[in-house]
């Protein structure tokens, strides 16, 4: 299917166009530049060989699908004709052909076009004389494959050395703005000794106006900034001469003089805030007013004359906000200078509250120099109820499904807080865990249930019971959640319940902050088989066992992707977290005054309520680049470690707590749990799953678009867990340096991913590379795929189990 020529339907004469080549020798201008003012590019490619929507397109046949079209429109016709028979209106049948949609997202062959050959080579020329290289040619050529129907284009540039800046001047006869502009000449971009360059110009164009904007030019535009350039300068040097005109206006109405003036620039005279604003048209209703005093942000009295007011907040019904929650999200203020990055920030500040379905804000003249700011705002719904149902299966014929109830609240407090009450429940067709089954079997039934509440509060602010000055472009935010969670499997009867409230904050645009002072995890366990008591494990065994989790974390996290330009940007989380720490250093501190205040359990344990707490330190980080290379292909790096360390009162890190490998957004080729830790080869198969007390990883995702919402990815990636110390009962699990790198798992695979913008539904699938559980020298078990040998000697030694070289994984959104 692949080898389909992508010539075939070409006719006598034409050529492929195979690839455009730049021959550039003179210039330090990168390719990637002057390839945009090509004008015939060839047929895009994924996999950086294989021209997918071209070959879409020669699936079509286009005869065919015209003749195909006129049929379908003839039987719709005679359907509208008995229709109208009977009296009833005609239909419109908007049905596409499969091969029209074939059309539709396809792509056609790009065909050596000679004469855009040559507007693309006088393109850039006119290129090369906006980079200053106005001495220069190009000329274009074009080589044939005419057997192959094929052709490669030629663009050769000559150039001599580029025209130099030699001295920068001002031509600005408005003295303030001539002040302003010389004052900050030393972040100006165009710089004597640098390349004549006309995107760098517009550049500085661009960095003025957004500076003026900001210091209260609110009529400016960069339309009003021009340059004069000459060349006559010896030894390829120019002068340029930066200009701002006057402001400009039409004298009246009736007349078509235009005058002009300086610049004027303006301040903010009154801030008016409407949260409930419904339309132009209902705008007309009367409003009551709250008067917000400057300085203090208090409300002033009706009969209260004579104070200075910061704001107007106007609504016709009841205000179900608070005003500090409106204020803390508003930048505009009086008396400033109008700043285009205030109205921008509260823009933003605004929408985050997610509260508002619509946000306007606009300006008006309010005499002199001065603005008046409207800020409308239009509330979302407060309450709402979603009804969300999900099917999984495993990929070892574990089938299940669940479903939830989730009612949001958005305005809890009339302080634009977000209440979400979450029930949910599932029920799952699972084997024990001593089942040698590699299906569901026919006599299987649903034995394993999940179900439990889920509570969540998010607070537009810090709720601390002592005064903390936070700035307001800090978007301090504080989240409570709490959930019970009831799980009944064949193997045991588990109940979680969670508490914790965390702070989050942004240092900058691209630095977060998060720390959760108290975090409270408790697990209760009763066990309905003796499945553990066969196992010399006490990973497993803490794991499920009661145990109480106290912990306080933090959390940073760097991104720099910007959400409006598809670029290349980096994105690093970094967490560390202290369980039980405390609460040991207490106990400890009591006891060195009375041995007998705090008595242990027979483990040696200090407890809490009964049951042992859990003690440890646990850190993580996790490092990605994204490289856009273009519209239609990316690539993204990722690498991602942790490591945790039980500590005195507790031999293990909670279940909950521990590194894992595997699953759909980890290393795909192994289901969640079942790979490592180390080299451990527990020989049966446990539901389960293994954990560690460390773990590395790294993937690598190339992904490209292949029609419309519908993308394609292929993977790699590799790591394990490991434990920090040897351990009898999984022999190979410890990490030593040694050898760890023999123990690293390698997986491939490819991927589907259906983008519905809002959301993304991912259906990978993972091809084992590399099982450290094997013996050192037998671990690339790719190399077994087809031998049809080594799965008889595997399935003689693992009780008539196949070994599952392929895993499937069906998740929302990205792995990462």
């Amino acid at each position: 299917m692949f080898a389909c020529r992508p010539v075939r339907k070409l006719k006598q004469g034409e050529y492929l166009l195979q690839k455009n080549h730049i021959i550039d020798k003179d210039t330090k201008i990168d390719k990637g530049e002057i390839e945009a003012y090509i004008k015939q590019k060839p047929n895009r490619k994924i996999l950086l060989l294989f021209r997918f929507h071209l070959w879409l397109h020669n699936l079509a046949n286009e005869e065919r699908i015209k003749r195909k079209r006129i049929v379908h429109d003839k039987k719709n016709e005679n359907r509208n004709n008995r229709r109208i028979g009977k009296g009833k209106k005609p239909k419109e049948y908007n049905r596409q052909l499969f091969g029209e949609w074939l059309l539709n997202v396809s792509e056609p062959p790009v065909i050596y076009d000679s004469l855009l050959a040559k507007k693309s080579a006088k393109q850039i020329k006119l290129f090369l004389n906006n980079k200053g290289y106005f001495i220069s040619s190009v000329s274009d050529s074009v080589v044939h494959w005419r057997r192959k129907k094929r052709a490669s284009v030629y663009f050769t540039i000559t150039a001599q050395k580029p025209y130099l800046i030699n001295n920068v001047e001002y031509k600005i006869p408005d003295a303030l703005l001539n002040y302003y502009i010389l004052a900050d000449t030393a972040n100006c971009l165009i710089k004597p000794g640098k390349n004549y360059d006309v995107d760098v110009m517009q550049q500085e164009r661009e960095r003025i106006t957004n500076e003026l904007s900001n210091n209260g030019y609110y009529l400016f535009t960069k339309d009003y900034i021009y340059y004069e350039v000459d060349t006559t300068l010896p030894d390829n040097k120019i002068n340029v001469t930066l200009g701002i005109k006057n402001f400009a206006y039409k004298y009246s109405d009736y007349s078509d003089s235009i005058v002009e003036r300086p610049h004027q620039r303006f301040y903010i005279k009154n801030v008016y805030i409407q949260p409930d604003y419904v339309s132009k048209k209902m705008d007309y209703l009367k409003k009551d007013t709250i008067r917000i005093e400057s300085g203090t942000g208090k409300e002033i009295a009706d009969s209260v004359k004579g104070k200075e007011v910061d704001y107007y907040i106007l609504h016709t019904e009841s205000l179900k906000f608070k005003t500090r929650v409106l204020l803390n999200c508003v930048f505009v203020r009086k008396p400033e200078l109008y700043q285009l990055q205030n109205v921008e920030d509260t823009y933003k500040r605004l929408s985050e509250l997610k509260s508002f379905k619509t946000i306007n804000i606009f300006f008006k003249p309010a005499g002199g120099d001065f603005l008046d700011c409207h800020i409308q705002l239009s509330p979302i719904a407060k309450q709402s109820f979603t009804l969300e149902t999900e099917g999984t299966n495993t990929g070892n014929g574990n089938l299940g499904i669940s479903g939830s109830i989730v009612y949001q609240n958005r305005n809890l407090f009339k302080g634009a807080e977000v209440l979400e009450l979450r029930l949910k429940g599932g029920i799952e067709a699972q084997k024990t865990a001593n089942s040698n089954s590699a299906n569901i079997s026919p006599t299987s039934q649903f034995n394993t249930i999940e179900i439990g509440p889920e509570m969540n509060i998010y607070v537009p602010r810090f709720v601390i019971p002592f005064n903390v000055k936070a700035s307001k472009r800090s978007n301090p935010k504080t989240i409570f959640t709490s959930s019970f969670n009831f799980q009944q499997r064949p193997d045991y009867t588990r109940y979680i319940t969670n508490l914790s409230f965390s702070y989050t904050w942004k240092e900058t645009a691209k630095k977060r902050h998060t720390i959760s002072p108290f975090v409270i995890n408790f697990v209760k366990v009763d066990l309905q088989t003796n499945f553990l008591d066969n196992i010399n494990d006490l990973y497993l065994i803490n794991s499920f066992t009661d145990h109480l989790a106290t912990s306080t974390r933090y959390t940073f996290t760097f991104n720099e992707q910007n959400t409006k330009k598809e670029e290349n940007f980096t994105f690093f989380r970094a967490s560390g977290e202290s369980s039980g720490n405390i609460l040991r250093g207490i106990y400890n501190t009591a006891n060195s005054f009375n041995e007998n205040t705090f008595a242990k359990d027979n483990n040696g344990s200090y407890t809490l309520f009964d049951v042992a707490y859990s003690q440890y330190l646990r850190v993580d980080g996790d490092l990605r680049y994204y490289f856009n290379s273009n519209e239609i292909n990316k690539v993204v790096f990722r690498i991602a470690a942790g490591i945790g360390k039980p500590l005195a009162n507790f031999k293990a890190l909670p279940f909950e707590r521990s590194f894992f490998s595997g699953g759909a957004n980890g290393i795909r080729a192994w289901q969640a749990r079942t790979l490592g830790p180390g080299s451990y080869n527990d020989g049966e198969e446990i539901s389960f799953g293994q954990i560690g007390d460390g773990q590395i990883e790294a993937n690598v995702e190339y992904r490209f678009k292949m029609f419309k919402m519908l993308k394609g990815a292929i993977f790699v990636d590799a790591g394990n867990t490991w434990l920090q110390k040897k351990d009898v009962g999984r022999p190979g699990g410890d990490f030593q340096f040694d050898r760890f790198s023999k123990e690293i798992a390698v997986g491939s695979g490819i991927g589907l991913r259906a983008d519905f913008s809002f959301f993304i539904i991912r259906f990978d699938v993972g091809l084992k590379v590399r099982d450290p559980k094997f013996d050192e020298n037998k671990r690339w078990v790719i190399q077994n795929l087809f031998d049809a040998e080594w799965k008889r000697v595997y399935r003689l030694e693992n009780s008539n189990r196949k070994y599952d070289f392929f895993t499937f994984n069906l998740g929302i959104g990205y792995p990462f």
